[in-house]
């Protein structure tokens, strides 16, 4: 069922990971690289474990998903290519303004435990908790003036969560883009999800194995 900002459950839904969203914009920066992959670790659990008690997404119905076939394999595509273009206009934006501070969080990794948790945070979980909030959650399809609205709403949010400094503010919303147009067009979260983890496992996988290399 499309959320309706008119249901009392849609407001009820929001306010816990708005809480939640907030004190880590507060918080996330009080850590040292090496112990920030762990709050990211905690925020991204917490998101994930509340929509998945609220039945807002399963990782049954993900598997599911992925074998639906052409209907499902496209789209994800397209998402993919999309946030490549994404990508490429941010890095395009960062020449404008060389030397300035993107504001993008950085993990440190120094043993196993922090691997895991960078594998965790930069990969598996923002899969699962930014499409279940930023986009399943926040989406509202009552008009087309509310669901601009609310699209644009879940773009500033997920782009406050990766920088709050200008220039990474701008990537993140071009990022967010494609996911949001993906699941306005398809309204399956699991063609975000999946898409989403593709472009993290491409982006950050190489430094997982590297990682793990050198602490064998």
């Amino acid at each position: 069922m499309n959320n309706s900002i008119k249901s009392k459950n849609y407001w009820i839904k929001l306010l816990p990971v708005i809480i939640l969203h907030i004190l880590y914009l507060i918080f996330c920066n009080s850590f040292d690289k090496f112990t920030r992959v762990y709050f990211d670790l905690v925020f991204y659990l917490l998101i994930a474990i509340y929509f998945f008690v609220l039945r807002d997404w399963r990782f049954s119905e993900w598997g599911s998903a992925l074998k639906t076939g052409k209907a499902f394999w496209l789209p994800v595509l397209f998402t993919v290519l999309g946030l490549a273009a994404a990508f490429a206009a941010g890095f395009g934006v960062a020449l404008l303004f060389p030397g300035a501070n993107d504001g993008m969080g950085v993990f440190g990794i120094n043993s196993w435990p922090t691997l895991i948790a960078f594998a965790l945070v930069t990969i598996l979980l923002p899969p699962i908790a930014e499409e279940a909030f930023y986009r399943k959650a926040v989406t509202a399809f009552d008009t087309k003036t509310i669901l601009v609205a609310s699209t644009i709403i879940s773009i500033f949010l997920f782009a406050s969560e990766h920088s709050l400094m200008p220039l990474g503010f701008v990537q993140a919303c071009l990022w967010a883009v494609p996911f949001n147009l993906a699941y306005i067009k398809t309204k399956n979260i699991y063609v975000c999800m999946t898409a989403h983890f593709l472009c993290n496992f491409i982006v950050n996988g190489m430094t997982v194995i590297t990682s793990a290399k050198g602490l064998w």
